[in-house]
């Protein structure tokens, strides 16, 4: 076999080796490369990421990144698409170091029989019992499409996001900021969720977010009415309907009335990553509401009130469904937080004790590129090029910061650079 040079070999670090076994074992093995000079923190994440996206793009399909040098440190391309997600288990094989690069094999299985289904098909960093990484996200403004079928919902274009927010701060793994009143599009006009990815860098890097959620409310309509009879002249009970009061309205005491018996709940919503810019999740939910779908009118809304109704249920089991497929999300990728400031060899991270970080933690510190972000040809934002400076130890923990030094890379760190925990299979 033929032996590349060194700047061969950190030019083509895209390039690997890949052996497929045979289908009923579904056993992928990969070898991905890395450049040292950045540290072996970094380089072994960088070597292992490699390999799993061989085997991702190879068992699934998609988008290959490439990688080049730049003074003597590696520089790749983040495709932001969303987790690279994989049934099965992942180990490391082995590992050697030649020439000044890292080299590390990989083998993932997926096939684990009647186990596969319990297996978390997420890496993640490697973290000792009780450790925890909480993912920051912040929630905006949520465009309502049809506001005159919902004026009995309140302003539910920035409670809802309210009420993620609190749905979200219940969890260990996610930090929810609220910003409800802000809305990713200029204006609050409507545009492809595409065309937000500056707004959303802007969010991200104010509010020191590694994610942001945003979405609308299609459609929040009565689609189904039927009669009410009422007896002995009871009166109407200030729910939504049309009453009637006609000739013998009165006798006996009868009223009759319709009201609404089945309603919609439609909502579409996108979790983007605050680096790049780019969507990682888009998702749209449609539910039926069926029985006592008619809020009281009588009353001013609150939140706390849609459990004494079935549609207000419906819109409960949709809060809880969004966080979950969030949350889901969120932890299938690496966390990742900005250097806020750097004063001499000392870095400040805005991440501390509340986003789960520690006291000797290590990890890989990494410049962006957004003026150059790699884009599709529709325009969305697949991701921006990344140059890997090297990786840090933390030694100061404080709750909402940390203290960290460099330990490897030669280029310097500034303000605005970001750090992430190593993936480590496991």
């Amino acid at each position: 076999m033929m032996r590349l040079s060194r700047s061969m070999r950190a030019a083509c670090w895209a390039a690997f080796v890949l052996w497929l076994q045979p289908a009923v074992a579904e056993v992928y093995q990969a070898e991905g490369i890395a450049s040292l000079e950045a540290g072996g923190v970094a380089a072994r994440e960088a070597a292992i990421q490699d390999a799993l996206r061989q085997i991702a793009i190879t068992h699934q399909g998609g988008l290959v990144a490439s990688s080049n040098m730049v003074a003597g440190l590696q520089t790749q391309e983040s495709l932001m698409l969303g987790p690279l997600t994989l049934p099965g288990r992942t180990r490391v094989l082995s590992e050697s170091r030649r020439e000044g690069l890292l080299f590390v094999r990989v083998e993932h299985d997926t096939d684990g029989g009647e186990d596969s289904k319990q297996l978390d098909p997420c890496q993640r960093a490697a973290m000792p019992p009780g450790r925890f990484l909480a993912r920051r996200i912040v929630t905006t403004y949520f465009q309502l499409e049809r506001p005159t079928v919902a004026g009995d919902l309140g302003s539910i274009a920035t409670w809802f996001p309210g009420d993620l927010v609190r749905l979200f701060n219940q969890r260990r793994d996610t930090q929810a900021l609220y910003a409800g009143g802000i809305s990713i599009f200029p204006g609050g006009v409507m545009r492809e969720a595409s065309a937000a990815a500056d707004t959303v860098r802007d969010i991200g890097k104010r509010e020191a977010a590694q994610f942001v959620l945003a979405g609308r409310i299609i459609d929040t309509s009565v689609l189904r009415q039927a009669p009410r009879l009422g007896a002995f002249g009871s009166a109407p009970d200030g729910r939504q309907g049309s009453y009637y009061q006609g000739p013998f309205a009165g006798l006996l005491g009868l009223s009759l009335k319709q009201v609404p018996i089945e309603r919609r709940f439609e909502l579409e919503y996108w979790l983007y990553d605050t680096l790049s810019g780019g969507i990682l999740l888009r998702d749209n939910l449609l539910r039926h509401a069926h029985g006592d779908v008619g809020p009281l009118s009588q009353r001013v809304f609150a939140a706390g009130d849609l459990a004494q109704n079935d549609y207000g249920q419906v819109i409960i089991q949709t809060l809880n469904e969004v966080v979950d497929k969030v949350s889901s999300a969120v932890q299938c990728l690496p966390f990742a937080t900005r250097v806020s400031r750097v004063e001499g060899d000392r870095i400040y991270l805005s991440a501390g004790a509340l986003d789960g970080l520690a006291v000797r933690d290590r990890l890989v510190v990494y410049k962006p590129r957004p003026a150059t972000e790699i884009r599709r040809l529709d325009g969305a934002v697949l991701g921006v090029p990344e140059q890997q400076l090297g990786d840090i130890e933390i030694e100061q923990v404080q709750p909402r910061f940390a203290v960290a030094r460099l330990r490897n890379g030669k280029l310097k760190v500034d303000a605005g650079d970001w750090v992430r925990f190593p993936v480590i299979p496991r």
